[in-house]
């Protein structure tokens, strides 16, 4: 069953919000690991955690890539909504970067062998898991866009 104006089936945007679910429930036990860093504590589980981390993004940023942004390309329609498209796609090259960075990170953590304080590890563990959250959000404002466009018309106002 194809979606009004979208060649995105319902199965694809709900791959794609599970794939959101996924970081999102991610991004909670990030914040769980960060109130436990900022008491001292290198919680049980933070290797689970650290090893999920890159496969979690790699997952969600593969079916974006694949399904739904070849379809806000079609759907763009002006300078403005390519362009918010390239920041998007621009981030998942950061945020792929950074998830392997704190996935080694909080590894070391766990084998005790990290020279950053736990204090830094807890802001780094944050500014990760809001970057994703806010990237998400905006996936789901552009998602929501797509899903109401009427055929042969365009997802961002020219």
């Amino acid at each position: 069953m194809e979606t009004t104006g979208s060649s995105l089936t319902a199965s694809e945007v709900r791959a794609l919000e599970n794939k959101h679910r996924d970081l999102l429930i991610l991004c909670l036990k990030l914040e769980e690991l960060a109130a436990d860093f900022d008491t001292g504590e290198i919680p049980r589980g933070i290797q689970k955690v650290a090893k999920h981390i890159e496969p979690l993004v790699a997952a969600a940023h593969t079916l974006e890539e694949q399904k739904f942004y070849p379809d806000l390309e079609l759907h763009a329609g002006s300078c403005f909504g390519s362009l918010l498209l390239d920041q998007v796609k621009s981030e998942h090259r950061v945020d792929r970067r950074a998830a392997r960075e704190l996935s080694l990170t909080l590894a070391a953590v766990a084998r005790k062998r990290c020279r950053l304080s736990l204090e830094t590890v807890a802001h780094m563990v944050r500014g990760f898991q809001e970057a994703v959250r806010r990237h998400i959000t905006t996936e789901q404002m552009l998602l929501q866009q797509l899903l109401n466009v009427e055929p042969e018309t365009q997802v961002f106002p020219t």
